[in-house]
């Protein structure tokens, strides 16, 4: 029934998107597989709700729309030799209610920010903030007790906007309007008030058989959050009026052993299934260019990471790999007896379908069955497919920590905590490198790939740019770039 309604869509396509753009009034769709209300104060954020929160609350910087950290309530910073300081001098502006903000509402807001997103996925990095502090004039300062490199980054995601008694500071405001967000740019304060452009975003959260539906119509200009999941449905609003755009995005994308039985708890057969997986046979399906590939644990690219060397089997051509991991689970079987199925958890939708068939068809090639269940069903590995929140070794290794899976390795989390609070840089490449190496050692995870976002943008759309972290501000869509 499903395909049924998206093929209708599809061709309804070119009637229902003839009359253009209209910049002035767009209409977004957020894909999300279970909608939930649009709201910045409930955690964690749905995608929808992060967009909302980062449009209409700002941080002391933001990401621009091709993803580099730019000024938001700070017009400008420096950091301390030491880089256990950072000085932030706030720009004048106003909060939504009209109230010019202050250097002690500021460092108020943000110190009761991280105190909850302490809880959160964030804690890891959060552990080494001291004191946030409101200087003389405009001028706030964050105190660490160990330097945070990539703090500047953290402060950009959508959860560091700030709001004082319920308001943020833009540069957008919303008004919801029968369900949906309605957001228009803030302009030039004059006396104390607020102006607000004409031009107007609509912002909607939907799942992605209806937001495609709703493209298809001409009901929307533009679609976000796309995962790979969701790619096969793609195909039937492929028209001239649309343009699919990928961003391939730094994170994790791979299988995540989460149980340890007797079979799983022997790391030579963990190595096996690893081995088995045919890469580029599973990322072909999906026919997107931009998606390469990995083996390693954090990308050989990744600045301040040490060259950490593949892993030996990685010189094999797939059928000598299969060949190897047979006679390895062979063995173990014959020693033990026959493994039950192992239990995928994936996400719901035909692409996961399609890698699950993929990755299903590799492990019987070397003796293994599988079934494929759902993240609320007991798992024996689990696929991960999460974007990098900061550019840091750290963010990949705390992933695979003993908070995240059983089979794990305490030494490596314990040389990840020492590199957290190492105050010389080198010190903390180092700490990173021994940790990871730990983690390959211990083979709780199988790199597969990078993971993928994709949007699905109306020809004559402005402001909307492709880059390396997937998002997509929407104060700079329906306007020509800067």
């Amino acid at each position: 029934m499903m395909r049924g309604l998206v093929l209708l869509a599809g061709t309804a396509l070119l009637a229902g998107c003839s009359g253009g753009i209209d910049n002035n009034r767009l209409r977004v769709d957020v894909i999300e597989d279970s909608p939930r209300e649009i709201a910045v104060g409930r955690m964690p954020l749905s995608p929808a709700s992060a967009y909302l929160r980062n449009a209409t609350a700002q941080g002391l910087v933001a990401f621009d729309a091709e993803g580099r950290v730019v000024p938001a309530l700070a017009s400008r910073w420096i950091v301390t030799d030491d880089e256990l300081g950072y000085i932030f001098r706030l720009q004048k502006t106003r909060w939504n209610n009209g109230r010019e903000v202050s250097s002690a509402e500021v460092a108020a807001a943000l110190r009761s920010r991280i105190n909850e997103l302490g809880r959160s996925r964030f804690g890891s990095e959060l552990a080494n903030v001291n004191r946030i502090l409101p200087m003389t004039g405009k001028v706030v300062e964050i105190r660490l007790n160990a330097p945070i490199p990539n703090l500047l980054e953290l402060l950009a995601q959508p959860e560091f906007g700030l709001i004082n008694k319920a308001n943020g500071s833009g540069p957008m405001i919303a008004e919801r309007i029968a369900g949906n967000m309605h957001l228009r740019n803030r302009l030039e304060e004059i006396d104390g008030s607020i102006e607000l452009d004409d031009k107007r975003v609509i912002l909607a959260a939907h799942r992605p058989s209806r937001s495609l539906a709703r493209f298809a119509l001409g009901q929307t200009d533009l679609i976000l959050n796309g995962r790979f999941e969701h790619l096969p449905m793609l195909t039937a609003t492929d028209g001239n009026e649309a343009g699919t755009r990928f961003d391939a995005v730094p994170g994790l994308f791979g299988l995540l052993f989460v149980a340890d039985g007797p079979f799983l708890s022997n790391s030579a057969n963990r190595e096996a299934i690893a081995m088995a997986i045919d890469r580029p046979r599973l990322l072909t399906s999906f026919k997107i260019t931009d998606w390469r590939e990995t083996l390693t644990l954090a990308p050989e690219t990744l600045k301040n990471r040490e060259q950490i060397a593949r892993p030996d089997w990685a010189s094999l051509n797939i059928a000598q790999r299969k060949e190897s991991a047979r006679a390895t689970i062979a063995a173990w079987e014959a020693a033990n007896g026959n493994v039950r199925p192992l239990r995928i958890a994936m996400p719901r939708g035909t692409g996961s379908r399609i890698a699950f068939a993929r990755i299903h068809s590799d492990l019987a090639a070397i003796g293994l069955d599988a079934e494929r269940v759902t993240y609320s069903q007991p798992a024996d590995l689990v696929l991960i497919d999460k974007v990098a929140d900061i550019s840091s070794p750290g963010w990949y290794l705390d992933q695979l920590s003993c908070n995240a899976t059983p089979i794990c390795s305490s030494k490596a989390d314990q040389l990840l905590d020492a590199a957290r609070v190492a105050t010389v840089r080198e010190d903390r490449i180092r700490l990173w490198g021994e940790a990871e190496r730990e983690l390959i050692a211990t083979r709780n995870f199988i790199p597969i790939a990078n993971p993928v976002r994709w949007s699905l943008v109306r020809n004559g759309l402005l402001g909307f740019a492709q880059n390396p972290r997937g998002w997509h501000p929407l104060q700079y869509l329906g306007r020509e770039p800067t």
